[in-house]
């Protein structure tokens, strides 16, 4: 017997504080600074690092971490920390410290590579030749981790978007636009077909996701016997994507080096601006690291049911 066909969905306007727009902020919504007592426990936390020695308890940031959980899962989806001394005593040892810090908000996701990625920014675009969708982080975590290294005057600005302030103008705009998003499209996951949807609510719980990427990669090879993508998804997209693209709701960063900016990239979709480079490769204007976590609550679960 066939099962029943699953339920249209009812998108709804979403609320709270990570449903925002950029002229909705002002830095103190974002910023995190940090006291000179917090910032010495990292320094000396760098400081074992270097030497290859265990880096010692982070008893005095264990609060302030507190508040980046909550402020990811429940705030505005987003952070940065300022004043922290990341910067001052060589790659190696802001890694090893970056991981350390990153066991108090989660579990670091690493798979079969290190924890800790090295990007770097990608070479510029001349004026005219960028084309296609855009492309933001979808990595399948609770929270991204970028420390900024360095970071030249040319380098371009860090673009963010609330999802939930994306979801509600594509309500506005085309409630049947909206409701392709939330029907689940196959995409290609480690050499897996599996079925994501862009927006997805569960038990009150928002998650977002960009998929178009992987969806289009998808459709470009199709699995046997997958059913065609529907007509209507690709419109879809490119509405999503302009939505994107409206100044109004792009909040737009310079990292300074030592900041430390955290996202919940299903809640703030933040524009790829760098890559991932070789640990061993010449250093650029732009250095930054990554980590990757996930959190005991988390939305991914949501997201990606199963």
């Amino acid at each position: 017997m066939n099962a029943p066909p699953r339920p249209r969905p009812r998108p709804v306007p979403q609320t709270g504080p990570a449903v925002w727009a950029a002229a909705d902020l002002t830095a103190a919504d974002w910023m995190v600074p940090v006291g000179t007592e917090e910032a010495a426990e990292l320094e000396a936390a760098l400081t074992a690092a270097q030497a290859a020695a265990p880096v010692p308890p982070l008893t005095r940031l264990a609060p302030i971490l507190a508040d980046v959980t909550t402020r990811l899962d429940t705030g505005r989806g987003f952070c940065l920390l300022r004043g922290l001394p990341f910067d001052r005593h060589g790659a190696a040892a802001a890694e090893a410290a970056l991981l350390a810090l990153g066991i108090h908000l989660g579990k670091p996701l690493n798979g079969l590579q290190p924890a800790v990625h090295r990007l770097v920014g990608q070479p510029p675009v001349q004026a005219g030749t960028r084309s296609g969708p855009p492309r933001f982080h979808t990595e399948a975590c609770d929270a991204i981790a970028l420390l900024c290294m360095a970071n030249g005057p040319e380098a371009p600005a860090h673009v963010l978007v609330s999802a939930g302030a994306v979801h509600n103008e594509l309500m506005r705009r085309d409630r049947g636009a909206l409701a392709e998003l939330y029907e689940p499209a196959p995409l290609i996951e480690e050499g897996e077909p599996v079925p994501r949807a862009v927006f997805t609510v569960t038990g009150g719980a928002f998650a977002a996701r960009y998929t178009r990427h992987a969806v289009e990669q998808a459709a470009s090879a199709p699995q046997p016997g997958a059913a065609p993508l529907p007509s209507g998804l690709r419109p879809a997209f490119d509405l999503l994507d302009a939505v994107c693209a409206e100044p109004a709701l792009m909040l737009k960063l310079e990292p300074r080096p030592g900041d430390l900016l955290l996202f919940n990239p299903h809640l703030v979709w933040k524009l790829r601006t760098l890559t991932e480079a070789a640990p061993d490769a010449a250093e650029t204007t732009q250095e930054f690291r990554r980590l990757r976590i996930t959190m005991t609550h988390s939305r991914r679960t949501v997201a990606e049911p199963g």
